[in-house]
């Protein structure tokens, strides 16, 4: 391929994933007079804390046709730099998610990027990338899409060893159907790859791990946070919206799980959303904790941790103008539940002890 080529499929991939076009300009130069194997380009749009505002252009209706295949869909993503700047490229998509397929008449996908260029030095080989959708065509699934990306944002405040989320507003736009259109709300979420690569970190493919075997820190502060949530719909054991990491740069390091998929926590509240069968709990707004049994000083030491970070939890939900004012009153009243009720005096022992995990 020739240079003068190389360098434009180069640009326009990147501007795809980018969302500041006078960052973009100023590499253009330095783009063109460099080969692909020695590019590092800082191709990530998980740092930028506006929406995205990009256009996905397919055939929806045939697209759900097939939403329990795997099978892909071609589709034209364009991402909208500013009024007048847009990028188009072409991209196949395909639904995810076991239990949303089931539930959903539009359910989450995959965004498959067709890399002009191969090894050009993305961080992660963001190639593949998960996309939340709004489940059903109304303002309750554009709310559901807007309190789990909160989810996600909650807890990066929490944790390092978190996904990444990016919002976006999505003009969808049907091709079978006349180009019919429609907007709503839907984020992307961190690729595996990427985060393990942000975090010097590998991933493990391990199943039926005991908590003995994972990092205790980490385990208990993502247990406690899936309670507070209300989200008893994980399990680490069988890596049920569960990923697993271990750093590198530590030998005797123990694995971290970190969490995803929230959208049967009470938190979320979605209309399709209800708790296992064996947890003895009517709705999901009941919380049910799943963590691995310690003592009850353990537990006030996590309940100390998540009281320091009480404020600024508050805080983002107060400050996320996408949310109404309604939305962030119930929020926020589902979140006083569990701060009004961990300082008393038997919480530990009726709410955490006695539902607990035991340890091998």
């Amino acid at each position: 391929m020739k240079a003068k080529n190389l360098s434009f499929f180069l640009i326009v991939t990147l501007l795809i994933f980018w969302g500041t076009y006078s960052v973009v300009t100023a590499q253009e130069n330095s783009l063109a007079s460099h080969s692909a194997d020695r590019l590092a380009l800082n191709a990530d749009i998980f740092n930028y804390s506006e929406p995205a505002i990009i256009t996905l252009k397919y055939d929806i209706r045939e697209f759900l046709k097939g939403k329990y295949s795997d099978d892909y869909t071609d589709a034209e993503l364009i991402f909208h730099i500013n009024d007048t700047i847009s990028i188009s490229n072409s991209v196949r998509i395909r639904p995810r998610g076991n239990n949303r397929r089931e539930v959903c008449t539009f359910p989450p996908i995959y965004i498959n990027i067709k890399k002009s260029v191969p090894d050009s030095g993305y961080p992660g080989n963001m190639e593949k990338i998960k996309f939340v959708t709004h489940c059903i065509p109304s303002d309750s699934g554009n709310d559901c899409v807007l309190r789990e990306y909160l989810i996600y944002k909650m807890y990066n405040l929490i944790s390092p060893f978190s996904f990444r989320v990016r919002l976006a507003r999505v003009r969808y736009i049907d091709t079978g159907r006349k180009d019919r259109e429609s907007i709503r709300w839907g984020f992307f979420i961190e690729p595996e790859e990427m985060l393990a690569e942000r975090l010097e970190a590998v991933s493990l493919d391990i199943d039926h791990i005991d908590y003995n075997y994972t990092d205790p820190e980490s385990t208990d502060i993502m247990s406690m946070f899936q309670y507070i949530i209300g989200n008893a719909d994980y399990s680490i054991q069988t890596r049920q919206n569960i990923k697993l990491i271990k750093p590198l740069n530590d030998a005797l390091s123990m694995p971290i799980p970190v969490p995803y998929d929230f959208d049967y926590s009470g938190f979320v509240d979605a209309y399709y959303a209800i708790p296992g069968d064996k947890l003895g709990i009517a709705t999901v707004k009941e919380r049910y904790f799943l963590g691995p049994c310690r003592t009850e000083e353990r537990y006030k030491e996590i309940f100390s941790y998540f009281f320091e970070l009480k404020d600024e939890l508050y805080s983002l939900i107060e400050s996320f103008e996408y949310l109404d004012k309604r939305d962030k009153k119930i929020a926020l009243g589902y979140l006083d539940e569990f701060f009004l009720q961990a300082g008393q005096s038997r919480f530990i022992r009726n709410n955490i002890l006695s539902t607990c995990r035991d340890t091998l």
